[in-house]
């Protein structure tokens, strides 16, 4: 009986093709949308973890004035120059709470023969830092060399594509050759847009370079990054250290993350909206739709009715019907939007924003199965009404009507 059932339904699904494609279509529309938000969503709350993770300190202490070039440089890796005082952290390491301090100097790369556009370069500490050398893919335990780089994730996957050939590669920046000692890990953050280099070499090379635009000393950093003892709040000591070190601005994680996730979130939160309302108009069109189409077939289910067919088999049959078409339109919108991210994830990333981090294939699994079962129970409560209301009728009502 059920066999017969699906292949009478089989027969009704390729009635009326124009407009069954319509409902199909109209369904898979709403499907690929609540596919792609789910999935933008999903992706901006891993990406905020992540980057708050990865981002190795507490807390950032800026100059004042450059606190949006800093959360610039930061968050999206955008080459910026911005200096204060070396002296400041020795006053910041005797704030209570402050466990480690590291410094960092900006520089602005004048050109970059390695990339189309010009490069962040940042000196660090490698004895004391603890932002940068836990993320790398290969360690070697060893100080980073003069002569030598540390570059992030999306820079060398600009250069040669895959990371393990970078490994000793010759990368030239203002008029000085480096050598790739070892490359990030994706971070999220603008460390994946950034080339590290020793400090000291920093100095030496902003010397070296006449056209350089911005005058720096050794005396003077960019920036200060804490890591706090266990226990203490980040807006606490970053508190302290507005009120105790005048013309520094303290970033906790959460301040540097917040504004990128008002930024991915509201993109998410239009995609959704969009989605559900795609959703509703769905299920509007796929039941008055197929309310039409079961009514011109009146005549049909009467005569079925009338050969020995239940209502509960008319019913099943109509039902049956709705889920093949909803089901269909479930499975193209699932495939069109995984096909969107698939083939449009640089294009995605690249409107969304390059700290953007997609999440893996079983939540995309995970989110088919959901938008597949949203979709069937569109077409389950777009087909009900039509299936309540022709089921009820008497096979001679139904062949009246019908003629």
């Amino acid at each position: 009986m059920l066999r017969k059932t699906f292949y009478l339904a089989k027969q009704g699904f390729k009635r009326k093709k124009f407009r069954t494609w319509i409902m199909i279509m109209s369904i898979a529309l709403a499907c690929s949308t609540l596919f792609l938000a789910a999935v933008l969503s999903k992706g901006i709350q891993y990406t905020i973890e992540t980057a708050r993770e990865r981002l190795g300190a507490d807390l950032v202490v800026v100059p004042s004035e450059a606190r949006q070039e800093a959360e610039s440089a930061i968050i999206s890796g955008n080459p910026t120059a911005f200096y204060m005082p070396r002296v400041l952290e020795n006053q910041v390491g005797r704030i209570r709470g402050v466990k480690l301090t590291s410094p960092q100097v900006y520089l602005r790369s004048l050109d970059a023969p390695c990339c189309v556009a010009q490069v962040a370069l940042v000196g660090i500490d490698s004895q004391r830092d603890f932002t940068v050398t836990p993320w790398l893919l290969q360690k070697s335990g060893e100080p980073l060399k003069d002569n030598q780089i540390i570059v992030g994730a999306k820079v060398i996957s600009a250069v040669v594509g895959i990371p393990s050939q970078a490994i000793g590669m010759r990368l030239v920046f203002m008029g000085k050759p480096f050598s790739v000692a070892s490359i990030l890990e994706p971070t999220g953050l603008g460390t994946d847009y950034t080339v590290f280099i020793n400090m000291n070499v920093a100095y030496q090379m902003i010397q070296d370079s006449p056209l350089y635009p911005v005058p720096v000393q050794k005396d003077q950093i960019s920036t200060i990054m804490i890591k706090l003892e266990d226990g203490f709040d980040p807006e606490t000591v970053a508190q302290d250290i507005r009120q105790s070190i005048p013309g520094v601005e303290p970033l906790t994680a959460g301040q540097l993350t917040r504004s990128l996730s008002r930024q991915l979130q509201g993109l998410a939160d239009i995609v959704y909206v969009i989605g559900l309302a795609l959703t509703l108009l769905a299920v509007i069109l796929v039941g008055i739709l197929f309310t039409l189409s079961v009514r011109q077939r009146m005549r049909e289910f009467g005569l079925f009715g009338a050969m020995g067919a239940s209502r509960n088999m008319i019913f099943r049959l109509i039902l049956l019907e709705a889920i093949l078409i909803a089901g269909t339109g479930g499975l193209m919108g699932v495939t069109i939007g995984y096909l969107a991210v698939y083939f449009g994830r640089d294009i995605l990333t690249a409107f969304i924003g390059n700290l953007y981090t997609w999440p893996g294939n079983p939540y995309f699994l995970a989110v088919a199965a959901v938008a597949l079962t949203g979709s069937l129970l569109a077409g389950v409560i777009g087909g009900l009404y039509a299936a309540f209301s022709i089921s009820r009728l008497e096979p001679y009502d139904a062949i009246r009507r019908g003629n």
